[in-house]
């Protein structure tokens, strides 16, 4: 097999459609890939275009095509030796499917034959894709946030501040209406917190043992609940991310161990690739499994279950795995994996 068809082969096999420009633009080579899109999308005249000036057929689009305008102009600095890579993205849509290109082009030079241009265009439509989705989760996520933290908080306050008021004053179930109050006041507070930092994810070296002992101390109606640590170290985590995954996971164990009828205990340990949070309330529900296991979620399943839904998204951001399961202690154990010790 010959120098010239080996390459050629090995060109035909590249998932990406290359053509070889000469020093005046013309096309001299395309590959496999270029021939089959051609052939596909209807291209009329030679799949192979061979003889074709890249630069001609550039120049023809350029006042309703922007990018063809550049790609022309980048291609001719590579010929005169002005730049060694030109690189741009762009939409080439069909009447049915939505896909975008990334062409790159680099020259090389010949010692008999001059300077010649390797052109190609690697569709990237399955990323661009993605970062669609990935920008509309965040304005619905900004939106949501404008919402809780505007519409929401002013009047919410409000209502928090004249229920006080009916406490004081021994009126029937106003205890009961200042806890559902406050109840909703905290959900509004983790969501707007999620929502405003899920795209700003700043990993620092973060001491497992004091955060766990600055978020419990924070937790105001635990002082009858035995509390242990043990074990330790440093990982990295989003260090207010990582104090209300805490706070949220901890709140939730507050709620279960005061259960009637059970014990007030909490043991949280570290492990070799995680830690975990025992407690000796009642064992999981499948409401507290489909929280803590569920995917995509922002708020939780149920009314109860909204902090173990904000501890699996920290855990999804951080790319850990957060499981729950039996304890040894009769309760519930919501375990951490996927973490590197420091």
């Amino acid at each position: 097999m010959g120098d010239a068809s080996l390459i050629e082969r090995g060109f035909d096999e590249l998932p990406a459609e290359i053509a070889l420009l000469d020093t005046h633009g013309d096309i001299i080579y395309t590959n496999r890939a270029w021939r089959m899109f051609a052939e596909t999308n209807g291209y009329v005249g030679d799949v192979d275009a061979i003889g074709v000036n890249y630069l001609d057929v550039c120049e023809a689009a350029r006042d309703e095509d922007e990018t063809a305008g550049l790609v022309a102009d980048g291609i001719r600095a590579l010929l005169r030796g002005q730049q060694d890579l030109f690189a741009i993205e762009y939409p080439c849509h069909s009447p049915t499917v939505y896909r975008w290109f990334m062409m790159r082009a680099v020259p090389f030079d010949t010692p008999r034959h001059g300077r010649f241009v390797l052109v190609m265009h690697l569709d990237i439509t399955e990323r661009r894709l993605a970062e669609l989705q990935v920008n509309e989760k965040n304005q619905h996520l900004a939106m949501l946030a404008h919402v809780l933290s505007k519409d929401l908080k002013e009047p919410l306050t409000a209502a928090i501040e004249k229920a006080g008021r009916l406490v004081a004053k021994d009126a029937p179930d106003a205890s009961s209406l200042s806890k559902i109050l406050s109840r909703i006041d905290a959900i509004i507070e983790q969501s707007v917190t999620l929502a405003d930092q899920v795209a700003t994810l700043e990993l620092e070296p973060v001491d497992f043992r004091e955060y766990v002992e600055t978020e419990w101390e924070a937790i105001g109606n635990a002082s009858d609940i035995d509390f242990r640590v043990t074990g330790g170290g440093v990982l990295a985590a989003d260090e207010h991310l990582f104090g209300l995954f805490l706070s949220s996971l901890f709140t939730n164990n507050v709620r279960r161990s005061s259960v009637p009828g059970y014990p007030s205990q909490i043991v949280v340990g570290a492990t070799i690739d995680g830690f975990y949070v025992d407690d000796d309330g009642p064992r999981p529900t499948a409401e507290e499994r489909a929280a803590a296991t569920g995917r995509n979620q922002l708020l939780g399943v149920d009314y109860d279950s909204v902090e173990l839904s904000v501890t699996k998204r920290i855990a999804d951001l951080h790319g850990w795995d957060l499981d729950i399961t039996e304890s040894e202690l009769g309760g519930a154990r919501f375990e951490v994996r996927g973490i590197t010790w420091r």
